[in-house]
């Protein structure tokens, strides 16, 4: 089970952007905590709510990013950022600038400490054991405290997931970025071999585009050649002839090539599909045994469970204990007595008031409905195995095409090299060498789509495994996501599985890689009418659904609690709506070992008292803010408009929330 981070408690000091607790002993000083439940970093524009959830972030990952989704080869999974981002906002450059981040992670309590002027580590500790000052060694306990494989993995789930800040990509709305997060949440063993056939498949492929492309300009050099040539007329024209035919054979091999490669599509697709059928088929027999079980046991109602065990054996087997013999015609006699409803034991009627005889009924009806359902898998599974089979001898076919092409093209590769050396020794030389040159590079495009194609193998295994743990959480997953969305949205809507099917190189094989999409249906116009993309919902709708997706993961795959920060969750609600967001987040913190800290602007409506609605009087509610009026330099506006936004603050906080 994947741990996220607990944010626990922060620390600046010397970073005259939050002043805090200022002192001439202590100079600057900013100092919050932060335990169970939703938090505020409550101010008005320009005071630093965005570059405090930032500091946040970059305690615990340094000046690093992820790289935006998408199969993108050998490049870094990691992005560096200006390390000075934090310094470049205050005069001194954040000379003495330095803060502090403690958090729970995997059980433990860690702490890190970064200077500000350039984000160094300058100090970090594992349940008060020193880790260190190297960023390796920090990145190594991260990504063991989140229990994943790579540190790149924790900085893709921590920035797609725990932080949802204003230059945050959506998740809900990216697939790329889906199957990168379960690739690292839910394949964790896993992660780092399919990020590296994935990057095998990309640089295969590219070579072999750009390869093709300079083949095609040798080749149409080499032609130009061949009509500037004074040799033996005959010798050219039979020359003409074999270069033709060469080119048409290559042409030929390279639509063999394609075809192959079309036909291991379909083969894995078929693959896809009789590995589905055959996993519903033992989810059918299991739950048909069970339900025979069941229905044996109701059978036996009454009897011992050891005198059961010694005809269930019987009926089952056509074994008798006692004597240890095959006993065919005494378990057709009980399966006869089963099937008339009759005393499995003496064979009489039961009678027809007791409940045992209808439980009976109920579980026969159940196991007539899962028999049904079991000999429709059998069918589907047949029809698998048999779509499988096609698809095998389709590109065995192709295979055998393919080789017959190649077998063509080195023959009449070699008839021309003949014919060349025919011609004087300067043109048999040149055209020989340029022969060679495209004959090795068009060996090398053959050389990396097999390389190419034997990456797609390894990989076709690997994300198999990985759609067999999505499908494993899919039922909680939706669940979780209906049960956060309801209370908010007044659309109906559900989240479903919907794996998208791509290329991970521009060429190549098909997969299919997890994803789930929202569907929702739309009051705005006549009828009903199904919204899917990003495309067709609200500004609103889309940030918090992406929110409530981002939600639903951290429920399903947490296993011990996490936090949740969100950069101006209230910027695209109106009045009503902000409610239902506080709400949201106000159920959502509402467990232990979670929390949510929200970074808003001074507003009126409902958001702040629905998201604080747990903790009644306006001291408990000032409590759960992290002031910034109080604690930052303060803006032109704020030193002139102060009393007003205290005033508004206090509104705010006295203000009860309605009920839902």
């Amino acid at each position: 089970m994947t741990s996220f981070p607990i944010l626990r408690s922060l620390e600046i000091t010397g970073y005259s952007l939050y002043p805090g607790e200022q002192s001439r002993i202590s100079g600057f000083r900013l100092n919050t905590g932060f335990g169970d439940g939703p938090w505020i970093v409550l101010g008005v524009n320009g005071l630093g709510k965005s570059t405090l959830l930032l500091l946040l972030k970059h305690l615990l990952i340094g000046p690093v990013r992820a790289r935006d989704a998408g199969f993108s080869g050998d490049r870094s999974d990691l992005v560096g950022i200006d390390s000075r981002f934090f310094a470049v906002r205050v005069p001194d450059g954040a000379a003495n600038a330095k803060a502090s981040l403690t958090f729970n992670l995997g059980g433990k309590l860690f702490s890190v400490t970064r200077r500000l002027s350039d984000q160094t580590l300058i100090a970090a500790t594992c349940n008060a054991t020193d880790i260190g000052t190297s960023e390796s060694s920090w990145r190594s306990a991260i990504a063991e405290g989140m229990a994943l494989d790579r540190f790149e993995d924790a900085v893709r789930v921590i920035d797609r997931i725990v932080f949802k800040l204003e230059s945050s990509p959506s998740l809900i709305w990216d697939v790329s970025a889906q199957f990168e997060i379960f690739r690292a949440l839910l394949t964790p063993n896993r992660s780092l071999e399919l990020r590296r056939l994935e990057a095998e498949i990309v640089s295969n492929d590219s070579a072999a585009r750009n390869l093709n492309a300079t083949i095609f300009k040798m080749s149409q050099r080499r032609d130009r050649q061949l009509q500037l040539l004074k040799g033996s007329a005959d010798t050219q024209a039979e020359i003409a002839s074999v270069s033709g035919k060469l080119d048409k054979a290559r042409s030929d091999e390279q639509r063999g090539q394609l075809t192959l490669e079309a036909s291991e599509v379909r083969l894995s697709d078929a693959r896809v599909r009789q590995k589905r059928a055959e996993r519903d088929l033992d989810a059918r027999v299991g739950a048909y045994e069970d339900l025979k079980f069941k229905l044996l046991r109701h059978a036996f109602a009454g009897v011992k469970p050891s005198d059961q065990y010694v005809f269930l054996k019987l009926l089952a087997e056509q074994v008798c204990l006692a004597c240890g013999n095959t006993a065919p015609q005494a378990a057709e006699e009980l399966a006869r007595r089963q099937s008339e409803g009759l005393c499995l034991v003496c064979g009489s009627p039961r009678h027809p008031d007791k409940e045992v005889v209808s439980t009976t009924s109920a579980l026969k009806k159940k196991a007539t409905i899962a028999f049904d359902e079991l000999e429709k898998a059998r069918a589907e599974l047949k029809l698998a195995d048999e779509e499988f089979s096609q698809a095998e001898s389709a590109r065995d076919a192709a295979a055998a095409h393919l080789e017959q092409r190649r077998t063509d093209v080195d023959r009449l590769a070699g008839t021309l090299r003949r014919l060349h050396r025919k011609l004087p020794a300067k043109d048999r030389a040149e055209l020989a060498r340029e022969e060679d040159n495209i004959e090795r590079l068009r060996r090398e495009v053959l050389r990396f789509r097999k390389e190419r194609s034997d990456a797609e193998d390894d990989i076709a295994s690997l994300l198999e495994e990985l759609t067999v743990a999505t499908v494993a959480i899919r039922t909680q997953l939706e669940a979780s996501f209906l049960k956060l969305s309801q209370d908010f949205f007044a659309e109906q809507l559900r989240l479903v599985y919907a794996p998208r099917r791509d290329r991970i190189g521009q060429a190549g094989r098909v997969f299919e890689f997890p994803a789930f999409e929202i569907e929702m249906t739309s009051g705005a116009t006549a009828g009903e009418f199904v919204r899917r993309n990003v495309d067709q919902v609200s500004l609103s709708q889309r940030e918090y659904l992406d929110i409530t997706f981002r939600m639903s993961l951290l429920e399903t795959l947490s296993g011990g609690g996490c936090s949740l920060l969100v950069d101006g969750p209230e910027g695209s609600l109106d009045s009503v709506f902000s409610g239902r967001a506080g709400q949201l987040f106000s159920d959502f913190a509402a467990h232990s070992h979670r929390n949510v800290i929200l970074a808003c602007n001074i507003i009126d409506g409902a958001f702040l008292p629905k998201t604080l609605s747990a903790f009644k009087g306006a001291n408990r509610k000032r409590q759960r803010l992290v002031n910034l009026m109080e604690l930052s330099a303060p803006t032109a506006a704020l030193k002139s408009l102060k009393r007003e936004y205290e005033s508004a603050v206090t509104e705010v906080l006295a203000a009860k929330a309605s009920k839902r």
